[in-house]
């Protein structure tokens, strides 16, 4: 996204014609999106059943490495049109729209109670998200 794009979105979120559950965490989703923000911004979200804690990254990151994995699985054949197809609006400098009911995680921490499990990527609905600060936990 250009910092034009951006810009627009931004507008949008602070004049209240765009509608999300929560503005400044959609601020901060379409501050990592932009091509010209480079800050790695942490965050702590409470979803059902824990804490996630990771860096937000843009949609395009998190499905690069999603097609990258497919290769992995036997899943490639069931799911290669649309992988290729990805593939190619990208090789053509096209993009999906970015999605904003979703956020994108790197370097994620998921707590459940006293367990912690890590994750190299993580993508969860907005609407999901109950409560959410800058930063991770103290460690214990």
């Amino acid at each position: 996204m250009g910092a034009k794009e951006a810009a627009q979105q931004v507008l949008k979120v602070l004049l209240g014609q765009d509608s999300h559950p929560d503005p400044y965490l959609e601020l901060l989703r379409l501050g990592a999106a932009s091509e010209h923000i480079e800050a790695k911004v942490v965050v702590t979200l409470i979803v059902p059943g824990g804490l996630v804690t990771g860096t937000i990254v843009p949609a395009a990151l998190w499905e690069e490495k999603f097609t990258r994995e497919l290769d992995d699985y036997d899943l490639r054949q069931a799911l290669g049109a649309a992988r290729d197809r990805i593939e190619e609006n990208g090789d053509k400098g096209r993009r999906l729209p970015p999605d904003s009911r979703f956020l994108h995680l790197r370097d994620v921490t998921y707590r459940d109670g006293r367990a912690s499990h890590t994750l190299p990527f993580w993508r969860g609905p907005v609407t999901a998200v109950s409560g959410w600060t800058l930063g991770e936990p103290e460690k214990n």
